[in-house]
């Protein structure tokens, strides 16, 4: 770790940048992934591996890597991670064959534990700002890219069906941020002054500077941890709908590549809007919109699967991110609620690994299924949100004002 130097100022807009150039590049590659190798003939079940291996190391790796992160400091760790993630996308230029591709991400997952949350912690080991703000900050900046990144996959794929150049570009973008990281990032106030004592920071203390910042008011709810738990595993059936079943169908029924990115950017951007909209309704409101989207999206999933025209997939992709949005939201302002409650942030550690680990099965199931015929995976997938469904109607009972 570098000395310490007092009259160092802390700067947000490398954080800022860091994350959003990774959030802009994440989509690019993450729709590109199936429909790629399902052009090469890879078997669907295999694909479904190939696009989650990168959920599947960074549901633990954070966990893993916490106390190495705390001894390097939070511009060492986050250096580490963008030069192993350029390093491990640039094998894209080698090739890109299905066992390297999936080392590569699996690697890529793990080292990725560097960085998102020393990103958070740098924000967090300030005592001085308002967390809050910055927090949203952050989180605007990641959502705001991700529709960048899928507008920047429709503009390139207008002029080229070749979804190799998607691959090269990804790894010039992660080559920034190492310059970003090394050139601009700098260590969080209270990480210097107590660079002598790394093992005081960790990212539970990280965690509740934040919360205790938030100013939320006194949590009057019981609130039962299955019930965001669920509405989790609906979010990650349903990003495997449009992230994964539908690339693979919009191949078969002959679409332009182009067109899976153009319709991400219309459900990334209600997700993102409805997201924040839900921030502003309160708990007994949100105990009956949050049930109706999991029981709409049953009946949505059908109409996924039975459409083939690609208009209407524009409406089922606006729909969806709807959806998306009060599912997520409901089930982060219900973590946040717990934390607040029983004065840890362990639930938002919790929601983050759960969130990689149902990802994976979500895609992974539905992967096997839908290598035995498409269609079923779809209505595979619109009864397993049915059983979402009717187990949220029976918890969501227990949560109750005290």
């Amino acid at each position: 770790m570098s000395a310490y130097n007092p009259h160092q100022k802390w700067s947000f807009w490398p954080v800022l940048l860091l994350a959003f150039i990774f959030a802009l590049i994440s989509p690019l590659i993450m729709i590109a992934t199936p429909i790629y190798f399902f052009q090469q003939g890879v078997q669907i079940k295999i694909i479904s591996f190939l696009s989650t291996a990168i959920t599947i190391t960074y549901s633990f790796s954070p966990i893993i890597l916490n106390k190495i992160s705390n001894k390097l400091g939070r511009k060492n760790s986050v250096i580490i991670a963008t030069i192993g993630a350029a390093v491990a996308q640039f094998t894209y230029y080698i090739t890109l064959d299905p066992l390297v591709f999936l080392l590569e991400r699996l690697f890529e997952g793990f080292i990725l534990g560097f960085f998102f949350p020393n990103l958070l912690a740098s924000i967090s080991d300030n005592p001085n700002l308002d967390h809050s703000k910055y927090l949203a900050k952050f989180n605007l900046s990641w959502s705001l890219a991700t529709v960048f990144g899928l507008t920047l996959g429709t503009i390139i794929l207008l002029f080229t069906n070749n979804l190799k150049v998607i691959f090269y570009i990804s790894p010039i973008f992660l080559l920034i941020n190492v310059f970003i990281a090394i050139l601009f990032l700098k260590e969080p106030i209270e990480s210097n002054n107590i660079a002598n004592n790394p093992g005081s920071i960790n990212v539970e203390e990280s965690g509740l500077k934040i919360l205790n910042q938030l100013d939320i008011p006194p949590v009057k709810f019981f609130i039962p941890v299955i019930i965001p738990v669920v509405y989790l595993l609906a979010l990650s059936f349903a990003s495997a709908n449009v992230s994964f079943l539908y690339p693979i169908k919009s191949e078969i029924l002959g679409f332009q590549v182009f067109s899976v990115y153009f319709l991400g950017i219309f459900s990334t951007s209600m997700q993102s809007l409805i997201m924040y909209i839900v921030g502003l309704i309160n708990v007994k409101k949100l105990k009956l919109i949050s049930i109706i989207s999991v029981l709409i999206y049953v009946i949505l999933v059908i109409f996924f699967a039975i459409n083939k025209t690609y208009y209407i997939f524009l409406i089922l992709f606006i729909i969806s991110g709807t959806l998306a949005g009060i599912m997520y939201g409901t089930a982060s302002k219900l973590f946040i609620l717990l934390n607040v409650s029983r004065q840890t942030s362990i639930y938002s550690s919790i929601s983050e690994s759960l969130l990689g680990v149902a990802y994976f099965i979500s895609q992974v199931s539905l992967g096997f299924v839908a290598d035995i015929e498409l269609g079923l995976a779809f209505y595979s997938l619109s009864l397993i949100m049915f059983i979402l469904f009717l187990i949220s109607v029976i918890y969501i009972r227990k949560l109750k004002e005290i």
